[in-house]
């Protein structure tokens, strides 16, 4: 019995030895660094925001639109409520007056979709960017993870999906972070 309880502290010891060997082939990068610093990252932020703003003016545009025809139906309405009109004509307003409606709730309709669109547009566009700057750094990762034969490399700034971050604690000898922003290629 004491040789297999020895044999099982021994075997957990070498475990423990083994996995601190392998805690050594470990680096840690900060993403949200690398990202904010990444050559890309101002072009792709100014293009983002360009969308937005263009999107504002159209939406601040189709408001105005919307505000007149509302001013337009008002002045139906009010037209298509005088008595001293004749029921003819009474009818042809409040039919006007209809059509402004139906108008409004197109144009009302089309804010929605176009917003709904832009919104989705947007997120596509600012995912691509994101990728295209996360594959750039993630090679620079890789090269640098070979040339110092790590074996792995982790984002000290994700949160996991436990809603924490994967690496809890660690020295700084493992961040490689600076490491990667020297390989970064100049701003265009």
């Amino acid at each position: 019995m004491k040789t297999v309880q020895h044999s099982i502290v021994l075997a957990l010891i070498t475990g423990i030895v083994c996995s601190l060997s392998a805690a050594a082939d470990v680096g840690v990068i900060d993403m949200e660094r690398l990202i904010k610093l990444h050559p890309r990252a101002t072009a792709d932020r100014a293009v983002l925001e360009q969308y937005v703003k263009d999107f504002e003016d159209e939406r601040e545009d189709m408001v105005e639109d919307l505000k007149k025809l509302g001013e337009e139906f008002e002045a139906l309405r009010k037209d298509a409520e005088d008595v001293s009109l004749s029921d003819k004509v009474l009818e042809s307003k409040r039919a006007l007056a209809k059509a402004k409606i139906d108008e409004i709730r197109q144009m009302e309709r089309t804010m929605r979709e176009n917003t709904s669109t832009r919104q989705k547009e947007l997120t596509s566009q600012e995912l691509r960017m994101r990728k295209r700057i996360v594959s750039d750094i993630s090679k620079i990762v890789e090269k640098i993870a070979k040339k110092k034969k790590l074996e792995l490399v982790l984002d000290s700034t994700g949160v996991g999906i436990g809603g924490y971050a994967p690496v809890i604690y660690y020295t700084e000898k493992y961040d490689i972070t600076d490491d990667v922003i020297g390989e970064m290629p100049a701003a265009e």
